[in-house]
């Protein structure tokens, strides 16, 4: 028996699960599928929260092991495309190489931040992947049931604190400490003998797998400002398609639909992001 709208990807003949969450050149996600046009834009985040690429040079496809997502379970509803495993080297320059071009092109703070956020994405992810252990669980639990628990790995929580002085840095000059200091963050997380991968247990739980790390981290790194707005933007975008799923009697509108459960999703995780913010203590 089927959700309404789910777009799991089927296995391949006999059972293997090789290939699963990857998306065919050209291809887009299910989630999108019937949308086209103004109903598509609608429904895509915003600029700020767009999935990010690299343009480092270090991110790229290599035939070989493919980095982890969350379990293929039998909801799964987001398709990924493939993106191979970076090692702890890779993931540093890819982090300190943003940093430097960010300085060398001697940006205004906001932007400079604005553009190490992005160019840093793809790299920060590889490193919850790879030694984020039970960061994510811990994060979502304190969320959406709180009091939650505290974390036994430190990696999201001390990069959540880390982005915050790096984005209040006053000057040029002290972003590039700040950053730098994020990366270090990295480094010793990654340079333990025996880093634990990241948990998606809470996440496929709560989330049902409709969100994935990118967009996660995009709302770790966001302030409360960023997130009101997104928040807005989702509702409007919600409205949008809900007047066009009503308008459709008798038929089947399932690309529609699961996208607008995607979004309502998102609005749920941002809304219960920011009255967690409110409650914590300063500087949590």
């Amino acid at each position: 028996m089927k959700k309404p709208g789910d777009e799991t990807v089927p296995q391949r003949p006999g059972g293997s699960k090789e290939g699963l969450g990857q998306v065919r050149p050209g291809a887009t996600s299910g989630v999108h599928r019937s949308l086209t046009g103004e109903q598509a834009k609608l429904a895509k985040p915003s600029d700020s929260f767009a999935v990010a690429r690299s343009t480092s040079g270090v991110q790229r496809q290599v035939m070989g092991e493919m980095a982890p997502e969350a379990s293929q379970g039998a909801w799964r509803e987001r398709a990924f495309t493939p993106r191979a495993t970076m090692t702890k080297d890779e993931v540093l320059a890819g982090l300190a190489g943003a940093v430097r071009m960010a300085v060398g092109q001697g940006l205004a703070v906001r932007a400079a931040f604005d553009a190490v956020r992005r160019e840093w994405r793809p790299f920060l992810r590889q490193a919850l992947e790879q030694a984020g252990g039970d960061g994510l669980d811990a994060w979502l639990l304190t969320t959406f049931r709180p009091p939650g628990r505290k974390a036994l790995d430190p990696l999201l929580g001390e990069l959540t604190r880390a982005f915050l002085k790096v984005r209040a840095a006053p000057s040029l000059a002290a972003f590039e400490v700040e950053a730098n200091r994020c990366v270090a963050t990295v480094r010793t997380a990654l340079s333990q003998p025996k880093p634990h991968r990241l948990s998606f247990k809470v996440l496929e739980r709560e989330l049902e797998g409709k969100l994935d790390v990118d967009e996660l981290l995009q709302l770790f790194t966001s302030d409360d400002g960023e997130l009101t707005r997104r928040l807005k933007e989702l509702g409007s975008t919600m409205d949008n398609l809900r007047g066009q799923i009503v308008e459709r009697p008798g038929k089947q509108p399932d690309g529609m639909y699961a996208n607008f459960v995607r979004l309502k999703t998102e609005a749920r995780l941002i809304d219960a992001e920011l009255k967690r913010r409110r409650q914590a203590p300063r500087g949590g």
